[in-house]
C-alpha cells in the first residue's frame, strides 16, 4: 500500500472518529495538530489516537467508547500489539459492547503472542475462571500466570501463588506458593500480603514467624484489607501470636466497621 494511501485511509479513519464524538456531543477532540498528526483529548488534548482511546477504556468513558473502539479496531487490524490488548479488554468487560469472551481471547491471545505480558494475565484469568468456555482450565492459566511472572507482574504472581497452594493445575508446592506472594507482597499486592500473613502465621511454605505475620496482615490493614483488620483483631482478642490487648483489637475492628479515631 502506498504511503498515499495510507495517509488517506488514516484520514478517512480520524474524520470519522471526529463525527462520532460529536454525535455524542463530547468534547475531547482537539481540531489542532502536533508535528503535523492529529491530536485528541484527555487531560491535556494532546493524545495520540491510541493513547486517547486507551485513555478512554482505563477510565471508563462511557460517552466516548463508540470512537475509542473504531480506534482500537483500526489499529488492532494493523496488527498493533497494544490495540490488540485493550480491544481484547474492551470484548471480555463489556464496555461499549456486548461481553464476548470468544472475541477477548482471540484478541488478547494475539498481543500474548508477540509477548504482552498484560494479555498474558487476563487471558490467565478467562482461563482461570473458565469464562466463554465448556470449564475451567487451570493447567493453562498457570502456563499463561508464569508467563507474565517473568514479566514481573505481581497480579500474576499472586494468582500463581494460589494455585501452587491449592494444587490447582499444577501439583501442589507451597514453597512456591511462598516465593511467589512474598515477591507479590513486596510489590505492594494487597491480597499478597494478608495470604503472605497468614503463611508465617502457620508456618506454611515457610518457617512460622509471629512478627513477620503481624508485620505482613498490619501491611495489608493498613492499606484497607479488611479481612486482615478482622484476623489482626481476632489475634489481640485471643492472645493467637501476639500478647492479648483488647485495646488493641478494638483499633482494628473499629477499622474493619469504617470507624476511625
Amino acid at each position: 500500500m502506498s504511503s498515499t494511501r495510507s495517509n488517506s485511509i488514516s484520514g478517512f479513519i480520524v474524520n470519522n472518529i471526529c463525527t462520532i464524538l460529536r454525535k455524542n456531543g463530547t468534547g475531547n477532540v482537539n481540531n489542532g495538530t502536533h508535528n503535523g498528526r492529529r491530536m485528541y483529548g484527555g487531560p491535556n488534548e494532546q493524545m495520540e489516537p491510541l493513547e486517547w482511546a486507551k485513555f478512554v477504556i482505563r477510565n471508563k468513558a462511557e460517552n466516548d467508547y463508540p470512537a475509542a473502539l473504531s480506534v482500537l479496531s483500526s489499529k488492532a487490524a494493523q496488527g498493533v500489539t497494544e490495540a490488540e490488548f485493550y480491544l481484547g479488554l474492551v470484548y471480555a468487560r463489556g464496555q461499549g459492547v456486548g461481553r464476548d469472551f470468544h472475541l477477548a481471547r482471540e484478541w488478547l491471545q494475539r498481543a500474548e503472542s508477540k509477548g504482552n505480558a498484560n494479555a498474558a494475565y487476563f487471558l490467565g484469568k478467562i482461563y482461570l475462571r473458565g469464562y466463554g468456555l465448556e470449564e475451567p482450565m487451570p493447567s493453562k492459566a498457570a502456563e499463561l500466570f508464569e508467563e507474565a511472572v517473568q514479566d514481573g507482574d505481581i497480579r500474576a504472581m499472586y494468582e500463581l501463588g494460589l494455585l501452587y497452594m491449592n494444587g490447582n493445575g499444577v501439583t501442589r508446592d507451597l514453597s512456591t506458593t511462598y516465593t511467589l506472594l512474598l515477591d507479590s507482597a513486596n510489590g505492594g499486592h494487597m491480597e499478597a500480603q494478608f495470604v503472605l500473613g497468614q503463611l508465617y502465621k502457620t508456618g506454611a511454605g515457610t518457617d512460622q514467624d509471629s512478627k513477620e505475620a503481624v508485620r505482613w496482615l498490619s501491611t495489608a490493614a493498613v492499606h484497607g484489607h479488611k479481612g486482615a483488620q478482622i484476623l489482626l483483631g481476632d489475634m489481640y482478642t485471643m492472645g493467637d501470636c501476639v500478647d492479648k490487648d483488647t485495646d488493641e483489637a478494638n483499633r482494628w475492628y473499629d477499622m474493619a466497621d469504617g470507624k476511625t479515631h
